[in-house]
């Protein structure tokens, strides 16, 4: 008895300084990594890979049947499903490195994006939008790192409106209708929530639940939309439209990227290689035969060309794809002859770039969330649950209908965050405020009192483009968003505001008095006026970081990049699979849609290549 009493002791002993010992660690990654963060100058080139883009000397790295560029979110789960396949070999090429602790914290998502983890682009001067931005120029972060952008996003898991992608159907593009890609995205899901029947997976790879407990105010926020007629829906289910608890890739309360739930089952398969801290500069394309037939890329100062002896995908991203795309001859003609590109396929590559316009609202209430140690929260956190585990500190969600039409598609997307929140200097390098914003607005906010909703345009008409900067690879491209060049989009974005005052003025919000921080922004125009509105809109709004569209998919009639099977029109072994295939809008996130296009593009391919002999 002695015995098992002192051994019981001892394991007790033995855990306790093991969890202190942890705690300690994730205190120190968690000092460190945010305080790098708020001194980190985003790079404004690819210069870390200079010396082997002007290299002279071309090194051969042999051949792969596959080689894929880019392992975020499609890449991840493209090369895992190839991989499937003993007879494939695959090369997946990453620009970035590894994950870490740091970015699986979901709240702290932030600060990844000021750090080596993100590419760090920025918009060229905007006319229409980011107005109260330094230069005008917006924030567009990129997950430079494997599992891509899904390694530095907020992990909210929206796969859109069923109806986004009957609208593919229409127009032309077969294999695409909701009917189609629902079982894709099935296919990929664990799911963990209280879904509707037979729209939802159990096993896949991806892991997808609640973040939790909630704070108090969630069920005002729920009471809230109640009384404003909106029902409680499962948002990925039969019906989108209403209000429902955030449904987030994450797993026991961490992030749950592609690179940790498709790479991390497939990185030690023997026909699968990866290449981190590796640039692609070039698809090679034999310029008679108009096919691919390898890439060109650096890595450790060193340029290699490798071989593929069946196809070269591009899954960069819909920054990155288009670049690369470009540079290699494929693109708009006028634009690649003023660079002195040679021409492969003139296609609108770069073109028809969408956004989601995202504007913060903060309301200010008598709530105040209590203070919680940092211990604490780091315990909390290991155990699967509390404020870290929320990414971007949202809880809940509703998609709203705005307009008066009868196709059940959603026009505006309200996220609700509530306190308490990360340290608002973040907030001022991730929207790139001025001075002016950030004195009258990030400065009067109180991260353990103020709520945060964030209204989403779902569906801009304006379109912005991504265009080549220069013929060299180092140069970032240029990106313009051009977000509210159509008029018809602030208009839209002010009536989800209008949905907003309403929430506040529901019994659930009064009793908490919660109303709008008043701010000293466009005092030259009446408070709450349509002119007043539409200024806020322009001078605040940022984007959900959401790019998508720049190598459409469609027919191939000069208006699209690639088909229906993702293969670029007029070349021949070369396929994009990631969101830059979007050819309209989707009615929430892109991360799920784009793990969608990589599952459904890998039995496209497999199907081409005749295989059915896998793991």
């Amino acid at each position: 008895m002695n015995f098992l009493l002192t051994t019981s002791l001892y394991l007790l002993t033995v855990n306790l300084i093991s969890c202190s010992i942890t705690t300690q660690y994730y205190q120190r990654l968690i000092n460190q990594q945010t305080t790098e963060a708020l001194g980190y100058k985003l790079p404004t080139n690819n210069n870390e890979f200079k010396q082997g883009v002007e290299s002279e000397n071309i090194q051969e790295y042999g051949e792969f049947d596959f080689v894929i560029v880019g392992a975020g979110s499609a890449g991840s789960v493209l090369s895992t499903r190839l991989s499937e396949i003993n007879d494939f070999t695959i090369l997946l090429l990453e620009a970035g490195g590894e994950e870490d602790d740091f970015n699986k914290i979901p709240e702290l998502l932030l600060y990844n994006h000021f750090s080596e983890k993100n590419w760090g682009y920025y918009t060229i001067p905007q006319k229409h939008s980011c107005l109260g931005m330094n230069n005008r120029q917006c924030n567009v972060p990129r997950g430079k790192l494997l599992g891509g952008s899904s390694s530095i996003n907020a992990m909210m898991y929206s796969r859109g409106n069923c109806k986004d992608y009957d609208r593919w159907s229409q127009l032309g593009i077969r294999g695409w209708s909701c009917k189609d890609v629902l079982p894709y995205f099935i296919k990929s899901e664990n799911s963990q929530i209280h879904g509707d029947e037979n729209y939802h997976g159990k096993g896949g790879f991806w892991n997808v639940e609640y973040p939790g407990p909630d704070s108090p105010l969630f069920r005002d926020f729920v009471n809230g939309n109640v009384e404003l007629k909106q029902p409680i829906v499962d948002y990925n289910g039969k019906n989108q439209i209403g209000a429902s608890h955030m449904q987030s890739n994450i797993k026991h309360g961490k992030r749950q990227s592609l690179a940790t739930s498709f790479l991390d089952n497939s990185r030690q398969r023997s026909n699968l290689k990866i290449l981190t801290k590796t640039l692609v500069t070039k698809v090679v394309i034999d310029p008679q035969s108009k096919k691919a037939k390898g890439v060109e890329f650096v890595t450790r100062n060193k340029k290699f060309h490798v071989r593929a002896t069946k196809e070269v995908i591009v899954s960069a991203g819909a920054i990155n794809t288009p670049q690369l795309l470009m540079l290699s001859g494929v693109g708009p003609k006028d634009d690649l002859r003023k660079l002195e590109i040679p021409l492969i396929a003139d296609l609108p590559v770069g073109k028809n770039l969408i956004e989601h316009p995202l504007l913060p609202l903060t309301v200010r209430s008598d709530y105040t969330a209590p203070k919680i140690g940092t211990n604490k929260l780091i315990q909390q956190y290991l155990n699967g649950f509390g404020t870290l585990t929320k990414g971007a500190d949202v809880e809940g969600v509703v998609f709203i209908q705005t307009k008066n039409d009868s196709n059940e598609v959603p026009t505006t997307e309200i996220l609700f965050a509530a306190p308490p929140h990360m340290d608002t200097s973040m907030y001022q390098r991730e929207f790139n405020y001025n001075k002016d914003i950030t004195s009258n607005l990030l400065d009067k906010i109180d991260p353990q009192k103020d709520i945060f909703f964030y209204a989403i345009l779902l569906h801009e008409k304006s379109r912005g483009r991504v265009f080549l900067n220069s013929s060299s690879p180092i140069d970032f491209p240029n990106i313009d968003l051009n977000m509210f060049a159509e008029q018809e989009d602030v208009e839209t974005l002010i009536e989800g505001v209008d949905y907003v005052q309403n929430l506040l003025k529901t019994d659930a919000f009064k009793k908490i008095n919660a109303t709008l921080l008043e701010v000293p922004i466009c005092t030259n125009f009446k408070t709450n006026s349509k002119e007043y509105l539409e200024c806020l809109i322009r001078t605040l709004t940022s984007t959900t970081f959401h790019p998508s569209g720049t190598a459409a998919m469609g027919p191939n009639n000069g208006n699209f990049v690639v088909g229906d099977t993702l293969q670029v029109h007029g070349v021949g072994n070369l396929r994009v699979v990631d969101a830059s295939i979007f050819p309209s809008s989707i009615s929430g996130h892109l991360n799920a849609p784009t793990v969608m296009v990589a599952e459904k593009a890998a039995d496209l391919i497999k199907k081409e290549h005749k295989v059915a002999n896998t793991f």
